[in-house]
């Protein structure tokens, strides 16, 4: 998750999310779409990072990492994360599990 991507990376593919709306829905709406899923994408990533980082304080202890990710400042369900929602999505029903 900590793997370093350049700022024309990210321009690039906000262009071609961009892309994939244009001429189909007005601006307006397709810039709520990508932005919503960046927000969840930082998210999970953040979320995930501190999941990790608990992982390796306490490795053997899977209860205690729980109970740490519990009480951070925001809790993620597993079914809520960027990447959980990327897996099924060629499953009906995206929108609605977003």
């Amino acid at each position: 998750m900590n793997d370093k991507i350049s700022q024309d990376t990210i321009n690039k593919a906000l262009w071609a999310a961009c892309d994939t709306f244009r001429g189909t829905i007005s601006a307006d709406t397709y810039k709520d779409f990508i932005l919503t899923m960046l927000f969840l994408k930082y998210i999970s990533d953040v979320w995930q990072d501190h999941y990790d980082e608990y992982k390796e304080q306490y490795g053997d202890a899977p209860e205690l990492i729980e109970a740490m990710m519990a009480n951070e400042r925001f809790v993620l369900p597993k079914s809520a994360s960027f990447y959980a929602l990327y897996e099924r999505r060629h499953e009906p029903g995206n929108g609605e599990r977003i």
